[in-house]
């Protein structure tokens, strides 16, 4: 049975005295109980066993005794194995199956024993979850890993009340990994496993994934690409790809589901085999192949998908794998294009399962969001799977943004979508994870507890963590904390990893005019000790938050210079905070500083920007409006009546010139954004001096398909596929008219309805002579 609990209702007594049937393991900083691991004890007994004898020491002084004798006399902590299994009356606490849905732990008052049970099998971590457990009852917390994240309490007695707890996890996959958008160095891996544990969350390092190109496990090109390479696909140059099968050669699916059977009859532990195509988006370009594909496309997943091609090659080996092993999982990826479930492929073999990863959708709403359609895709897709298929389970992003350091509240989603996935059958998560934990914040920490109860209260874990973790300043934390979740909760920005986030569209002036006051307050409220650190730190925090909205009030201005100085003053404020911990907003790895939207990456830009204008590179000629014209062309007239020249009609409105138009509201009730064609206009002095300088156009940033520009009535540039984040010049020399007004029209061809859908400008427009 899972006794369903809240982070703050707690079955531990720190009294003076014990209550009836209860054990004491400290009292007034001495020692009245030992912790008793069997001589044939398992590893991880005798693991468990340790950090109960680390944690009670520091929470009390008193160092309890390991002991390997079961009649020890007096109160006693039996630590798994055989005596554990005795005193609880249950047994077969080690096994592993195929269905890997064995994991439990058991925490329980037997008389004057405290007896702490799980399965030892080496796949699960049943016994050291039960030590954490009850570390965790006794006050001990670790929200973020390391020193820094870590809460240990100071008592002196230790009583534990009469409990009696089973319980066993409402995900089988329980998982956060790094990957290298930031920092990570051993030490980082280590603390990441160790609070793994300690938040009841698995590595999954003995599962086969079905990874990027792991796609050669089922046919070794240096095996077999010499004497079969009919069976690799063809690529786009007509020439055999060894990184992918074919995946209608009838021989490729014979010699990769004897590849898995060998493979299982070798191993006969290993439950599950993965493979996966190589990442992007893989094709085979074989006439059969291509013949064979339904070439649907739409919606940003990969056009055009693959599902049926590949998902029919899976299937067809999988069927092949169930008739000598039924028992075992063979696993594939739905990612890229291959997210969308197949038209054209019978029933699925019971023994396919599918590693979901839907990575091309919006982050900022929980599944089914009525207000974004991506997130309304993503429940159809995910409820097709899960009807289909015996085992799904979740690939994603956290943090699903750029890497621009900005916190990343996931907390509305979470509290909705892990009760849907659970309902709908979902095995567990494979999340790709970054090491800066003050911008995820608290999402890993609420996914572990999700991920093992989730019908958590979210709202009562925030709390426990601000009345832990911040001691007086606890009620404007927690307050902080709700204010910047219902800003992204609420907003109609939909974002996906990699992409800009306008965060000007979504914390307004009242919200951060409330944040600054609740900062404002919980370090008015700060005490001493440990929580002064953290709130310390969380006004750090805040303070890199309204440095980039400043960052970027200021560019949006055409104050380039000043946007650089809010960027130095970011990289001040980063470098305050790693003195603390480096994990918190850690140093953007060198080689990710040009794109993805990384802090080291704006500060490029805006410098870059800058000196076309201050001096360095040129100097400033004129500097377009950041409200300028703006006018819908779903006819394709504007080119034919010549919307570029002439004088501007009622039928024209306005835009700021800084945000692209979604985000000023410029969508459906869905969030799908306008597309077709759409022009702005914007005129602006130009100065005399100028004559016979040579003129540059700078367009700051551009979401986009094809655009023209126009300056004063002649076409001077045209440019496909133009969705840029960066700024782009034109030489306008020949067109600029010195002394007088100029005249600037840019039409847009707009990306079509997929989760990439934006429009328009997002930086200034300006003209600057070159030196």
């Amino acid at each position: 049975m899972k006794i369903r609990r809240t982070a703050v209702a707690m079955f531990v007594f720190l009294l003076a005295g014990a209550a009836h049937g209860a054990v004491t393991l400290v009292e007034n900083g001495r020692a009245t109980a030992v912790i008793v691991v069997g001589a044939d004890a398992s590893d991880q007994a005798r693991e468990a066993a340790r950090v109960l004898q680390e944690y009670i020491e520091r929470i009390s002084g008193a160092r309890l005794e390991i002991q390997p004798d079961a009649a020890a006399a007096g109160a006693r902590i039996v630590v798994g194995g055989k005596l554990a299994e005795g005193l609880l009356g249950i047994e077969g606490l080690s096994v592993l199956t195929p269905a890997m849905n064995e994991e439990r732990f058991v925490l329980k008052t037997v008389g004057n024993d405290l007896v702490l049970a799980g399965n030892e099998h080496p796949f699960y971590r049943g016994v050291v979850y039960a030590a954490y457990e009850l570390l965790e009852r006794l006050g001990c917390r670790w929200f973020f890993p390391g020193a820094y994240g870590e809460v240990v309490p100071k008592r002196a007695t230790l009583v534990v009340e009469d409990l009696d707890l089973d319980e066993r996890p409402d995900f089988r996959f329980r998982n956060v990994w790094y990957s290298g958008w930031m920092p990570v160095d051993g030490t980082d891996g280590a603390d990441l496993a160790a609070w793994l544990d300690r938040n009841k969350m698995t590595s999954l390092k003995d599962i086969s994934l079905p990874g990027d190109g792991t796609v050669v496990r089922l046919a070794p090109p240096e095996k077999y690409f010499e004497s079969h390479p009919h069976i690799y696909a063809v690529g786009k140059n007509g020439k055999r790809d060894k990184g992918m099968l074919c995946q209608t050669e009838p021989e490729a699916i014979k010699i990769s589901a004897q590849t898995i059977c060998d493979t299982f009859q070798a191993n006969p532990g290993q439950f599950t085999f993965g493979f996966g195509p190589p990442d992007g988006h893989p094709m085979c370009y074989c006439g059969r192949c291509q013949k064979s594909n339904p070439q649907f496309s739409g919606n940003g997943y990969g056009e055009p998908s693959l599902s049926d091609v590949w998902f029919r090659f899976a299937n067809a080996v999988a069927a092949e794998v169930y008739k000598v092993f039924p028992d075992r999982w063979v696993f594939t990826n739905g990612y890229a294009n291959r997210v969308r479930p197949p038209e054209g492929v019978g029933p699925m073999s019971p023994n396919l399962g599918i590693q979901f990863a839907m990575l091309d959708t919006c982050t900022f709403h929980s599944i089914g969001d009525p207000k974004c359609w991506q997130r309304l895709a993503y429940k159809t897709i995910l409820d097709r799977w899960t009807r289909d298929l015996g085992c799904v389970f979740i690939y994603d992003y956290d943090p699903g943004k750029a890497l621009d350091g900005m916190p990343f509240p996931m907390l509305h989603n979470l509290s909705r979508d892990l009760p849907y996935f659970r309902d709908r059958g979902v095995w567990g998560f494979w999340t790709e994870g970054q090491n800066c934990w003050m911008v995820t914040h608290l999402n890993y920490y609420v996914r572990g507890r999700l991920m093992w109860d989730a019908d958590s209260d979210v709202r009562a874990i925030v709390r426990d963590y601000c009345e832990k973790f911040y001691g007086n300043a606890a009620d404007a934390v927690e307050d902080y904390v709700w204010t910047l979740e219902d800003a992204v909760d609420n907003c109609t920005i939909h974002e996906t990893f990699g992409r800009l986030v306008p965060w000007r569209a979504i914390y307004d002036a009242d919200t951060m005019q409330k944040l600054d006051a609740l900062i404002e307050e919980a370090a008015r409220r700060a005490g001493d000790g440990p929580e002064a650190l953290h709130v310390r730190v969380l006004g750090l925090v805040y303070a890199y938050v309204r440095a980039y909205m400043a960052m970027e009030e200021a560019a949006a201005e055409g104050d380039f210079k000043g946007a650089v100085a809010q960027a130095d003053e970011m990289l001040r404020v980063r470098a305050k905070i790693g003195q603390v911990d480096n994990s918190l907003i850690p140093v953007t790895p060198e080689w990710c500083n040009d794109g993805s939207g990384a802090l080291e990456w704006h500060r490029t830009v805006y410098q870059r920007l800058a000196e076309r204008i201050d001096g360095t590179r040129g100097n400033l000629v004129g500097l377009a409006p950041r409200v300028i014209s703006f006018r819908k062309d779903p006819d394709d007239m504007g080119v034919l009546e010549q919307w570029y020249a002439g004088p501007l009609e009622a039928e024209w409105d306005t835009l700021d010139s800084t945000l692209y138009w979604e985000a000023q509201g410029l969508q459906d009730a869905r969030g799908y954004g306008y597309t077709g064609n759409a022009w702005y206009r914007a005129s602006f002095d130009v100065s005399s001096d100028v004559a016979g300088k040579p003129v540059m156009l700078t367009i700051g940033g551009i979401y986009s398909d094809t655009l023209w520009i126009w300056v004063n009535g002649f076409l001077v540039d045209q440019r496909q596929r133009q969705s840029t984040k960066a700024p782009f010049d034109v030489d306008v020399t020949a067109h600029v008219k010195p002394g007088e007004k100029n005249d600037v029209a840019i039409l847009l061809e707009t990306l079509t309805p997929d989760r990439n859908a934006r429009g328009g400008l997002h930086r200034r427009v300006f003209l600057w002579s070159r030196k």
